[in-house]
């Protein structure tokens, strides 16, 4: 007489090995037809208000020319710290670089739009370069002279081989622009101004970095572009 126990078992650990053995040729018909399992969504962290002070924000300027038609998903590019700022863990001086890695870039016609998400986790803290931070773009200021394309591509500030005082960008002064209707003295998250091709999703890319959007087929910004970021964290924290 067969135990019942013992037959239980054995149809058990037969089952599982049939379920064992069909994984892999699952796995593969996945990957064949282009269905792999959803990913568990990420949940990035909520902004507090509608409204960010400006004076807790870090004000960065565009290097050069920022050209989304030459980047690629993984390179690196610098902007630069347009006044000091402390934080635990990390102080940047004036002119102190804050990277951004490019996650993902795109460009299609008819029509035309184009997209860039980056991701700033990196500072030349002061004595401690490349130091791990994770910050959040707020808002991107373009200034009137920095709203078209820059002929042959080429950063006004290199123009004619002369320095051009006007990629000098303004910092003070904004008017109540970076949140119409707001408090005074605050930034509306994912705000654009001078830009209307232009739009940004302060979470809304990869990963939980900062989507830009344009009705452009690339996205082009000057070097009197300015980039408001708040600070998430510094180091390993």
């Amino acid at each position: 007489m067969r135990n019942p126990a013992r037959v239980s078992r054995l149809h058990a650990l037969a089952v599982g090995l049939a379920l064992l053995c069909a994984l892999p040729a699952a796995v593969a018909t996945a990957q064949a037809s282009g269905r792999a399992q959803p990913a568990t969504p990420v949940q990035c962290p909520a902004f507090k208000s509608t409204g960010f002070p400006i004076s807790g924000t870090l004000r960065l300027k565009v290097v050069g020319y920022l050209d989304s038609g030459h980047l690629k998903p993984g390179k690196e590019i610098w902007f630069e710290a347009i006044q000091g700022e402390s934080y635990p863990g990390c102080t940047l001086n004036t002119g102190s670089a804050v990277y951004a890695r490019v996650v993902s870039v795109s460009s299609t016609k008819k029509p035309d739009s184009a997209e860039l998400a980056l991701s700033f986790d990196r500072a030349d803290c002061n004595g401690h370069s490349k130091t791990p931070v994770t910050m959040a773009l707020l808002g991107v200021l373009v200034p009137a002279e920095n709203a078209h394309t820059v002929p042959d591509n080429m950063p006004r500030e290199m123009a004619g081989g002369q320095q051009d005082s006007s990629a000098a960008p303004a910092t003070t002064d904004y008017g109540g622009k970076l949140n119409p209707g707001g408090e005074d003295g605050t930034i509306k998250p994912g705000i654009v101004v001078g830009a209307k091709n232009l739009t940004l999703d302060p979470q809304g890319g990869p990963e939980c970095s900062a989507r830009l959007a344009s009705t452009k087929r690339k996205i082009e910004l000057g070097p009197s572009t300015v980039f408001f970021l708040a600070l998430r964290k510094t180091g390993q924290q």
